[in-house]
């Protein structure tokens, strides 16, 4: 569709935007999700990272199942720490192996986060686990 000056029409401009916006985030989503499939552990693996939080710019702490251990990490861009070896238990963690269909091992079911905050500072159970650190208190 050509306007009076021989361009073209802002509502068809308005639609080509549209649609190309679309589709870059269609690929985006798409290009997230097959490598979200690649990254991802088999749910009876020997290790899985069972939480793991951020806390700057490269640098977080991270709670991983190893077997029947349970191990904080402390992880930067350079380095990976042991900072302490817990009890799975005061950590509210079932180490009794899933059933076929049910959630991986040593994920607590109230905790198990599968929405797009999970883990990030925007999550509300984020800032639950904060305070009840801070506080010596379970999160609900």
């Amino acid at each position: 569709m050509l306007d009076s000056t021989g361009g073209v029409g802002l509502g068809e401009l308005a639609v080509r935007l549209v649609g190309s916006l679309a589709l870059v985030v269609g690929l985006l989503l798409l290009i997230a999700r097959v490598v979200n499939r690649r990254l991802k552990a088999p749910a009876g693996a020997t290790i899985q990272v069972v939480q793991r939080q951020a806390l700057g710019r490269g640098q977080g702490v991270a709670v991983v199942s190893v077997g029947t251990r349970i191990l904080v990490l402390g992880t930067t861009e350079q380095q990976i720490t042991l900072l302490a070896e817990v009890e799975p238990d005061e950590i509210g963690l079932d180490q009794t192996p899933p059933e076929p269909g049910t959630e991986p091992a040593g994920v607590p079911a109230a905790e198990h986060g599968t929405g797009a905050l999970s883990g990030s500072v925007l999550s509300p159970q984020t800032w639950k686990d904060a305070m009840a650190a801070v506080t010596g208190k379970r999160a609900s």
